[in-house]
């Protein structure tokens, strides 16, 4: 367990394991863009188990917030939801991944919706006015995988960081994972005029991770 603790142990193996990842895929873009575009296509593996890391995340934060009475202290509501407001969120993600099943169970995307998305699919975060409103092609994302892997993280070391996220039950990661965040969002950077969307794909099963 001590791996997965913010110690030097921790430190090591969490910036080697993104190394890892980021060396493999940037590999794997400049060897073979083909066999990497099969693995990142709609419905392909690296997609479905990036949803499937977002659904456990889900289920993860529910658990929490049914068994912790820390959580369902009704004189402190507010942590209770932001734990059920992860679990939400997190659930979202997963279903946006997978445009809610869509491909899966063979279903047809309503005209109404074909007409203002951009690729034609039952998701929400390619519906023009949405994408507008996070700030342009995946702009909310980015700020997002900054905060929670690397901002938020470096707060919470000193004593009163850590005091405010624990009294608000705000989930940080581990700050020695904060190479895979960082690391994801330079990755689709530079490989995004490259591979195209086969670069966000694979943003997005690391940030899954």
């Amino acid at each position: 367990m001590r791996l997965f603790k913010c110690n030097k142990c921790g430190l090591v193996f969490g910036t080697s394991f993104g190394v890892v990842l980021l060396v493999l895929f940037s590999w794997w873009a400049e060897a073979d863009k083909l066999s990497l575009h099969k693995l990142t296509m709609e419905d392909g593996p690296i997609e479905t188990i990036s949803a499937v890391l977002f659904g456990v995340s889900s289920l993860c934060f529910f658990f929490a917030s049914m068994r912790s009475d820390f959580l369902r202290d009704k004189q402190k509501f507010p942590r209770y939801f932001m734990i059920i407001s992860w679990a939400v969120f997190m659930f979202i993600f997963m279903g946006e991944e997978i445009s809610w099943g869509q491909r899966i169970f063979g279903i047809d995307t309503f005209e109404s919706l074909a007409q203002i998305n951009k690729q034609k699919e039952m998701n929400f975060h390619n519906i023009e006015f949405v994408d507008t409103f996070l700030g342009g092609k995946y702009r909310a994302l980015s700020l997002m995988m900054f905060l929670t892997g690397l901002i938020f993280p470096l707060v919470a070391i000193s004593q009163k960081g850590k005091r405010l996220f624990q009294e608000l039950a705000f989930p940080v990661a581990p700050l020695c994972y904060w190479l895979i965040f960082v690391g994801a969002y330079f990755y689709a950077k530079y490989y995004y005029p490259i591979i195209g969307n086969d670069a966000a794909e694979v943003r997005e099963f690391l940030m899954s991770i």
